[in-house]
């Protein structure tokens, strides 16, 4: 009987544990959870209007958003695979701009778990879905994006499907984006802040169709989002 106890308890403890964890997992907005999709004010757009910043920042209804419970290479970041280097940032960036231009419904994004998603500055925190498919989650599996620790344990599970499978970033070597922002790079890994500050406090990123035209300053390099807005700049969002 003892024995029995103590096998049961065994077994028991970590699936009340496992279930504990679980149950405090917040439902993410974009997976379906129709009920969540009712707090807060929405955005909404054509996919077509949808201007990618990077592979995590958004401009939605001319609202500069961070992307919920992800964390993807900064634009300007490098990976390598089988010893050469590629754009895994810019790679990442155009997965999601690819999302949003064949998005076949508008794009709908909803406030995100701003205390959970570990992304500082003042940007709108934001979950977004195409129809039923939530864009974090598609991020992750596609191997272009990781999820922030502790913010989804469906994403959590999906990184580790793509870890395991080698998809994407997980096929190779790769600095941690947030390490990548304190400035660590792999050995080799060319140098690269594809976004420039503008005289009036405000910087644009590569992938903006006005990067070629605004008026700009040589100083600071501003290398990512996360940089420009503890600089004090703020993205130039298009004119309401």
């Amino acid at each position: 009987m003892q024995r029995f106890l103590r096998l049961f308890l065994l077994v028991a403890v970590p699936v009340l544990f496992a279930l504990a964890v679980y149950t405090q997992d917040k439902p993410v907005h974009a997976a379906g959870d129709a009920k969540s999709r009712n707090d807060g004010v929405s955005l909404e757009a054509d996919g077509r209007d949808v201007l990618v910043v990077d592979g995590d920042t958004i401009v939605i209804d001319n609202v500069v958003a961070d992307i919920a419970g992800i964390d993807a290479p900064e634009l300007g970041q490098q990976c390598l695979h089988n010893g050469s280097f590629w754009d895994c940032g810019m790679s990442s960036a155009m997965q999601l701009r690819k999302y949003f231009a064949m998005a076949p419904f508008k794009v709908h994004c909803w406030p995100g778990d701003a205390e959970r998603s570990n992304k500082p500055g003042d940007f709108p925190i934001v979950e977004c879905g195409i129809g039923e498919r939530d864009v974090a989650a598609a991020m992750i599996s596609d191997g272009e994006a990781l999820p922030i620790p502790g913010y989804s344990h469906r994403y959590d599970n999906l990184s580790a499907v793509a870890d395991n499978a080698g998809i994407g970033i997980h096929g190779g070597d790769m600095v941690p984006p947030a390490d990548w922002r304190d400035g660590k790079r792999l050995n080799g890994e060319a140098g690269r802040c594809l976004f420039v500050p503008t005289p009036d406090k405000h910087y644009v990123g590569t992938l903006d169709p006005r990067f070629d035209k605004v008026k700009r300053t040589e100083t600071p390099q501003i290398c990512s989002d996360e940089q420009a807005r503890d600089l004090g700049y703020d993205y130039l969002a298009p004119a309401p």
